[in-house]
């Protein structure tokens, strides 16, 4: 070999459970070694190497979170694959300073130049990974050699204001635990110790020198950075990666996840890509979170019917088409979307996209606390007092860092899980259905419109929807959005009335005959979003948020 080796060292037996397909090899070796990038700077990279074989399609991978979590990720070299997984700079053993996004472009474009010259590499090349490491992918997606055949990307939109900051509300627990769990700086907390002080702390701009003692400055950009039209955004590699959809020539393989925050921006790249790329692409969603677990407090049948255990069985399926031109078994379905079916419990195949389906309509009655198919006249006003010192928890949501949740509480907050019962909190108003009459597909975005009006200059509401059990009355939550005042009309007169428009991100739900739509209007989502101050200064500064008044006087929910 050509490259400087590090460390030997033979690994397992090929998994091969759910999958059915025949290893190609008995034993693969995996090879510790480093990169150099075009400055001089050494990434370490993992290796897995086939015993036997001398040159083989190379599978990339380029992660900041070392190998410990990429067992899967080699396993599949014992199906006549090379895999490496690569270090990013700065990151365990590889050299350099971690800065996130920073280098990845100007690293990718060197490694992949490096691989393609390598006596093992047959000149096919796909890339693959989670989240970061599809961001990875995306940076530099307009300038892949013809080495790279294809791409597979899970779980991460490109689209960085997005992800960061919803209507103007910061995806907290997302990104300041991300930030806890990944900031680079030794200390001798445990990852869970600094995710719960990260999330927090109060005021949240300060939660990097207070928590982990240092000042990060690209943290404190993300919290500045509330504004769609912020530099953060519009240059550098958040602002390259706007376009890079468009710019996708080789067939991707998209796996996504209903409850995955990154959720709504992959719908939006994928609909984003040139026509000629989609139709030789493919898109699986499944009823998983952003770590593409299963996250319901109710069964979830046949979830991974298409894809087998960790998505391995559709990948390997996919590098199988378009590095060795092998077709195990009936491969995915290009040009559509396969998608998971909540209450069909199964799979359908949407072509193109995902279309909207808004022809039903319900209309907030709030004199009677009911979800309407009749639009209500001369309504009363609902009311309630929103305190920031005293937020409503979530409960079903789409967020990333579970782990915590599930080791202080025993419990996770993503995804189906079932709510508390209505008047649980005087802050949260709760509107219900009449059952329906029949089974009813409901697909494509949910919008919810509010006629409402508050003491504040400033201030947020939130609204839930889930869907409620004919039999116990439980409610499963379903899709749910937020706003700021400030993102939904400018600026904003206190106690003026005003209509204010929140979209949900796409769903694909059977509401079956019998069971009923719940909608819960509040103005908080904590820790899942940051706690509104109910002022128009800077949210992550304030440290004097204000109590308001806030009033719906009706509104309505298309679905």
């Amino acid at each position: 070999m050509t490259f400087e080796e590090v460390q030997s060292t033979k690994y397992g037996k090929a998994i091969t459970d759910d999958i059915p397909i025949k290893p190609e090899f008995d034993e693969i070796d995996i090879r510790d070694f480093y990169i150099p990038m075009s400055d001089g700077t050494k990434l370490l990279c993992h290796g897995a190497f086939p015993v036997g074989a001398e040159s083989l399609p190379v599978i990339l991978t380029r992660t900041p979170y070392g190998r410990q979590s990429l067992r899967f990720f080699f396993e599949m070299s014992f199906y006549g694959y090379i895999c490496i997984a690569q270090n990013c700079r700065g990151c365990f053993g590889s050299e350099g300073e971690w800065v996130p996004a920073k280098h990845e472009r100007s690293d990718g474009i060197d490694t992949l130049n490096y691989i393609k010259n390598q006596p093992f590499c047959n000149k096919n090349i796909a890339m693959t990974g989670t989240s970061y490491l599809s961001m990875n992918q995306y940076l530099i997606c307009d300038c892949l050699p013809a080495e790279v055949k294809t791409l597979n990307l899970e779980v991460y939109s490109p689209y960085r204001h997005d992800l960061l900051y919803t209507n103007g509300m910061y995806h907290l627990e997302a990104y300041s635990g991300w930030t806890a769990y990944n900031c680079g700086i030794k200390t001798e907390k445990t990852p869970d110790e600094l995710y719960e002080k990260m999330i927090y702390f109060n005021p949240q701009m300060y939660a990097d020198e207070n928590v982990l003692g240092r000042k990060l400055d690209w943290y404190r950009q993300w919290l500045k950075g509330s504004e769609p039209d912020d530099d953060l955004y519009k240059t550098g590699a958040y602002g390259s990666l706007y376009d890079m959809p468009k710019a996708i020539n080789v067939p991707v393989l998209v796996h996504a996840g209903w409850y995955d925050p990154h959720f709504g921006g992959m719908i939006r790249a994928w609909e984003h890509m040139k026509n000629e790329t989609r139709e030789k692409s493919a898109m699986i969603i499944t009823p998983t979170n952003h770590k593409q677990a299963l996250c319901s407090d109710i069964d979830t049948p046949n979830a991974f019917d298409p894809v087998g255990i960790r998505f391995i069985r559709s990948k390997l399926n996919w590098f199988g088409h378009h590095l060795k031109g092998k077709d195990y078994f009936q491969p995915v379905n290009e040009g559509s979307v396969t998608a998971y079916v909540y209450g069909e419990n199964k799979y359908k195949i949407f072509k193109g996209c995902i279309k909207d389906h808004t022809e039903n309509t319900l209309y907030i009655d709030t004199k009677n606390r009911k979800l309407s198919k009749y639009e209500i006249q001369n309504q009363t006003c609902s009311e309630y007092i929103y305190d920031p010192e005293n937020p409503v928890s979530t409960c079903g949501s789409e967020v990333i860092m579970t782990d915590y949740m599930y080791h202080k509480h025993k419990k996770t907050t993503e995804g189906r899980r079932i709510q508390p019962s209505v008047g649980y909190r005087k802050d949260v108003i709760s509107f219900v259905s009449d059952k329906f009459e029949k089974d009813l597909l409901v697909n494509g975005n949910i919008i919810v419109t509010l006629d409402i009006s508050s003491s504040a200059e400033d201030t947020c509401f939130y609204a839930k929807l889930s869907t409620v059990n004919e039999n116990d009355n439980t409610a499963l939550y379903l899709r749910s959005g937020i706003t700021t005042l400030k993102s939904a009309l400018g600026k904003y007169t206190p106690n003026s009335r005003k209509e204010i428009t929140i979209t949900f991100n796409k769903i694909a739900v059977s509401v079956r005959k019998g069971e009923k739509f719940r909608l819960d209007i509040t103005s908080s989502d904590y820790p899942a979003f940051n706690i509104h101050p109910n002022t128009t200064n800077l949210w992550s500064e304030e440290t004097k948020p204000v109590k308001a008044v806030q009033k719906l006087y009706g509104g309505k929910i298309e679905f």
